[in-house]
């Protein structure tokens, strides 16, 4: 069975206002386990499909907004 979590993944952060943490991407894709999420997350910043920090408790991810410059 094939999965589609990078998909899930990149359409989630496409709508978020905010950057979100690896549990939130988890819990709203339906992933079961945080590292297979994590995996997922940087798989796709290594992709440059996405961005990510890893911050002093764990990992944020979004995607770059174009910004109209008027």
């Amino acid at each position: 069975m094939q999965n589609n979590y990078e998909e899930k993944i990149v359409q989630m952060l496409e709508s978020a206002n905010q950057p979100l943490d690896i549990e939130k991407i988890r819990v709203e894709t339906g992933i079961g386990n945080w590292n297979t999420a994590l995996k997922h997350c940087l798989e796709l910043v290594l992709a440059k499909k996405i961005c990510g920090l890893k911050t002093s408790k764990s990992w944020v991810f979004w995607i770059e907004k174009e910004t109209s410059k008027e």
